[in-house]
């Protein structure tokens, strides 16, 4: 009876294993990889000082990609955050600026409400990575940033990896592939 057990305990766990293997492929990117859905593809770009380029889900979601010294660092605010009161001073020292640079604030307003997507941070690879995941599905980013990975002649190398507003699955799948990333030291 045990070893009847063992065996059907054993094969549940080997066809488990194949069975993820088939839904699931290891992406090369020269200077990274990881592991993506077997639907996902990659477009390259030209990009002179980086490495950059689109992974398209079989949603037709759009995964951007750079490594590179100019990687975005996927800030989400389109204009610095401030307050009235503080606003107020600085139209006291320079009355002729542009107050439609800014996201003016409320008194009851919070500059977090902004901000469409929640931050985490966590080691992958050994490395810091700031992730992003949206408040609300579909709406706001999900990916992850790099600030340091080494640095070359150019300067510090960086990496993002995201998509916007991208369908729940996609999401899904993304916030799993950025846990798998392996970076060429």
């Amino acid at each position: 009876m045990k070893k009847t057990s063992l065996f059907i305990f054993t094969s549940f766990i080997v066809l488990s294993c194949s069975d993820n293997s088939k839904k699931t492929k290891s992406m090369d990117f020269r200077s990274f990889k990881l592991q993506a859905p077997k639907d996902w593809s990659k477009l390259k770009m030209d990009a002179y000082d980086s490495n950059a380029g689109i992974i398209i889900t079989k949603n037709n979601d759009s995964i951007f990609y750079d490594y590179g010294p100019y990687s975005n660092s996927l800030e989400q605010l389109s204009a610095p955050v401030i307050n009235r009161k503080d606003l107020n001073e600085l139209l006291k020292v320079n009355p002729k600026i542009d107050t439609t640079l800014f996201i003016i604030l409320n008194e009851n307003e919070n500059p977090e409400d902004f901000i469409k997507s929640k931050i985490t941070y966590k080691k992958i690879d050994g490395y810091k990575a700031k992730i992003l995941e949206p408040k609300q599905v579909e709406k706001g980013m999900t990916g992850v940033y790099i600030d340091s990975l080494k640095t070359e002649s150019l300067g510090k190398i960086r990496f993002n990896l995201y998509g916007k507003n991208l369908k729940k699955e996609s999401q899904t799948e993304l916030l799993k592939a950025i846990q798998t990333l392996q970076f060429r030291k």
